[in-house]
């Protein structure tokens, strides 16, 4: 009995469902009518949820819609921006705009002169300062229509008709321009701004006489404000671009083959530059031209600049050295094997790149029946020639004592059937053969002289059809163009300046139509630039003072036998095309 009671009074755990169920008994609820309140509450939750949801969904999308709108009204802006590049870059085309000419860069701009022979022009600083002429001397060149500032140019008219100030129509043409739709409905407007970079003259032609002229680089920025034509800036934006032509320079490499380029033999075949205006090669004299190139000891060497191109392929032994890039070109002449670099990269100095295809400029051409009866002169032990034979100068005193003449004329050189002859290209001095053996290279060597204009846009021309030179020396007073139709072969002493070592290459200009190898050999000591669009050039071999200081184009060129090549980088701005301005860099810049 203790036990039963026991059990009977001892206390059950709470259990909440079973008061749940004792309470709804009490209260009259089913099972179904107990759950209703938990149901509603979820539905709440979820309703709640929903709405939430539905509020970031109308968010996000009215977010993207102004942000869609806001890209779209960017993008106008942006678009009226690069519509202003291309109409500054129409501009600076156009005759209401109007560089500043050779003769002029000094007054206007702080600018140094490259020297003789052809004082091209290279600006001081960038951007570029006024030095005179300007509303403001010492500062920027500029054109402004819009931000800080003010325009700064030289007070030169363009060539318009009617002719205005080059700053008046820039700020007609380029300030608050506005822009319309096909409709008729406004756009908004652009304006630019430019900074002149870069200022240097240049040479163009193949041949003597060039033509100087200005090679400008602008820094432009055009501000495109976008209104969408309700009279209310919706939206700005910059873009710039670097505006400039494009300069090809004939003579921009110090060997460059239509089709090949092979350099081999020992640590004397190589290539480096320097700088004709600050004197010769070496320093004052060509003495240190011979052997290895970029002495330590020789003033006036640049290990960098002398470029090695061929549209086809280029191959360095490995005793080469290449003070420059090598350049392959895109596409070689036709029947060129040649492809592509060969050789080591410890031979190049510069980089192994690709460039574009270069064009061969055209051979000399010559009268219709040469030589016919032009004199030939062979040249022996002792013997002196000075061309053109029994010129009448107009005056003196002769080259040999100082100075340069003006051309000769009534010479019995001149072979033209019009019975005329002043040297220039139109009436060159003819001359069959000319060929120089015996004597070996001593005192009693064969001499022949060339004298020339002393007027590099007048230089002198012969018509010759060979010229052979085994033995003795040739001399060029002046500037020289020698046309050779059908053989040259120079060895002996060389090519040299009779006036001064300084004379650059510039000079001496050679133009070979032939198709038979030139060869240059021995110790023969060659300043002058080569253009041999049809044959090979051969250099070296046979001596150790030989040495070649210019540039040489040709089908093919070949260096061999401790050779050196050293190229004067003035060359790289005398002769070329020049084409139209156009934008050679863009970005858009931040708001």
């Amino acid at each position: 009995m203790t036990n039963r009671k026991a059990d009977r009074t001892k206390r059950q755990p709470f259990d909440p469902s079973t008061a749940l169920r004792a309470f709804g008994c009490a209260q009259g609820l089913g099972p179904g009518r107990r759950e209703e309140g938990v149901a509603l509450i979820l539905v709440l939750l979820a309703m709640l949820v929903m709405s939430a949801l539905a509020a970031a969904i109308v968010y996000t999308a009215r977010a993207e819609t102004f942000a869609s709108n806001n890209y779209k009204l960017e993008t106008e802006a942006d678009y009226l921006a690069k519509a202003g590049i291309q109409r500054a870059v129409n501009w600076f085309r156009s005759n209401h705009y109007q560089t500043v000419q050779q003769a002029q860069a000094s007054t206007y701009y702080a600018v140094t002169s490259t020297g003789t022979p052809y004082n091209l022009y290279t600006s001081n600083n960038s951007p570029v300062n006024c030095a005179s002429g300007c509303s403001s001397s010492n500062s920027a060149v500029q054109f402004i229509g819009y931000g800080s500032g003010s325009t700064n140019f030289p007070s030169i008219s363009n060539t318009a008709s009617p002719s205005t100030a080059v700053t008046s129509a820039f700020a007609s043409d380029l300030v608050n321009v506005p822009v319309t739709a096909s409709n008729g409905n406004n756009l908004g407007s652009f304006s630019i701004r430019a900074t002149l970079i870069n200022y240097q003259t240049v040479g163009l032609g193949t041949d003597p006489p060039y033509t100087i002229v200005p090679v400008e680089t602008w820094s432009v920025t055009s501000l495109g404000t976008y209104t969408g034509g309700q009279g209310l800036t919706l939206a700005t934006a910059e873009e710039s671009a670097i505006v400039q032509p494009v300069f090809i320079p004939t003579w921009g490499n110090a060997l460059y083959g239509f089709c090949g380029v092979t350099m081999t033999g020992s640590a004397g075949t190589c290539t480096d530059a320097f700088n004709s205006a600050f004197g010769a090669y070496g320093g004052g004299s060509n003495a240190t031209a011979a052997g290895a190139c970029d002495s330590t000891t020789a003033t006036n060497v640049i290990a960098a600049g002398a470029n090695v191109g061929a549209n086809g392929g280029v191959t360095l032994g490995s005793n080469v050295t290449v003070a420059g890039n090598v350049v392959i070109g895109s596409g070689s002449t036709s029947g060129c094997t040649a492809n592509g670099y060969s050789g080591s990269t410890t031979s190049v100095r510069g980089q192994v790149i690709n460039g574009p295809h270069k064009s061969a400029p055209p051979a000399p051409s010559f009268r219709s029946g040469f030589p016919g009866t032009s004199p030939s002169y062979p040249l022996g032990v002792g013997d002196v020639l000075t061309l053109p034979v029994n010129g009448t100068w107009s005056n003196t005193p002769f080259p040999e004592t100082g100075g340069l003449p003006s051309p000769p004329t009534n010479s019995p050189t001149c072979m033209n059937n019009d019975g005329t002859c002043n040297g220039t290209s139109a009436h060159p001095y003819e001359i069959s053969s000319i060929s120089m053996t015996g004597g070996g290279n001593g005192p009693n060597s064969p001499i022949l002289k060339f004298v020339g204009s002393n007027n590099p846009a007048a230089p002198i021309y012969y018509d010759i059809d060979s010229l052979s030179q085994n033995q003795g020396q040739i001399n060029v007073s002046g500037y020289v163009v020698l046309n050779i139709q059908s053989g040259l072969s120079i060895g002996g002493l060389g090519v040299s300046n009779g006036i001064s070592n300084d004379i650059p290459p510039e000079y001496l200009e050679m133009n070979y139509a032939g198709t038979s190898a030139v060869s240059i050999n021995g110790n023969g000591a060659v300043s002058a630039v080569i253009n041999a669009p049809n044959a090979s050039v051969d250099l070296g071999g046979g001596g150790s003072g030989g040495y070649f200081v210019g540039a040489i184009q040709a089908n093919n060129v070949s260096v061999v036998g401790g050779y050196p090549v050293h190229y004067d980088l003035q060359l790289s701005r005398m002769g070329g095309l020049l084409g139209v301005i156009t934008t050679t860099a863009f970005s858009r810049q931040k708001m």
